[in-house]
């Protein structure tokens, strides 16, 4: 039995989906009344990361767990929960969904959030690899194309700094070889990244090609940016996160950490990473 933790999200949608087609026994934790998005054929247990009672019903019979908790004030009091609740249940392997570059002394929220995380994983009675995918393509089409103007320009704090942006359906593909195989990593960590790493002028260029118009990347101050998330109604703490995120891609610069690139979807998957443009001309006329 497979228990899949963040499985509404992109990455555990396609993870279970993949799971279920290779007939595993899945089980996924879902708040009250969502068990009618899963698949058929999944194990739906109700419940959440904050209620240790419902974790405990989870995991029970797991042999193993995939963990991704997305952007949440308390993120680490939830993953502790559950990376507590896997090592009391004995599980096999805990497969958790990390970022890119995460650090416990980032002065980046959601960089310092996950470091911490991953700390307190390595330190539990636990089998555990840490999957750390770079920032996803999919917030391309589904966030920077809504968001140009009809000057075709878009804004972003990003600089100059390169990103090897990768598809959150690769990342899905490396966590269900990681779970369902012997493939493991020396050091507990898999970085899963695009095959290519780009600007945000490189964007523009691959947006402008894929649109059939002109379109132009502005780098935009950070209280910019800052306002302009907080008018779309996003809380205080994930605007700051969110601005912090791309303050430390600034710091990676062109050639930093987020625009290195790992072989891990091709070596654990046995195909390439999908490009930015394989993503785009999945949208036909958009």
């Amino acid at each position: 039995m497979i228990l899949v933790i963040g499985g509404r999200s992109k990455i555990g949608t396609a993870l279970i989906d993949e799971l279920v087609a290779r007939g595993e026994r899945v089980r996924a934790l879902a708040r009250s009344g969502a068990g009618e998005q899963f698949p058929g054929g999944v194990e739906v247990v109700s419940g959440d990361l904050g209620d240790r009672d419902s974790l405990d019903r989870a995991f029970a019979g797991a042999e193993k767990v995939f963990l991704l908790c997305g952007p949440r004030e308390d993120e680490v009091e939830l993953n502790r929960n559950a990376i507590d609740a896997a090592a009391d249940a004995d599980v096999k392997l805990l497969v958790r969904s990390s970022i890119l570059g995460a650090d416990p002394d980032s002065p980046s929220r959601f960089m310092r959030d996950h470091g911490v995380c991953d700390a307190y994983l390595r330190e539990a009675d636990l089998e555990h690899v840490i999957v750390r995918p770079n920032v996803f393509s999919q917030n391309v089409p589904e966030s920077t194309i809504p968001s140009i103007g009809e000057d075709g320009v878009f804004y972003a704090n990003a600089g100059d700094a390169r990103l090897s942006m990768v598809d959150t359906r690769d990342v899905a593909a490396v966590a269900v070889a990681l779970l369902t195989s012997q493939a493991r990593a020396a050091d507990g960590v898999v970085d899963v990244t695009g095959p290519e790493a780009l600007s945000y002028d490189d964007v523009a260029a691959k947006l402008s090609s894929s649109l059939d118009r002109p379109v132009r990347y502005v780098d935009a101050p950070d209280d910019a940016v800052g306002q302009a998330l907080a008018g779309y109604g996003m809380p205080a703490w994930l605007v700051g996160g969110l601005v912090e995120l791309y303050q430390d891609y600034r710091r990676s610069g062109r050639d930093g950490y987020a625009a290195q690139l790992s072989d891990a979807v091709a070596r654990l998957t046995g195909r390439p990473a999908r490009t930015l443009d394989d993503l785009l001309a999945e949208g036909g006329d958009r």
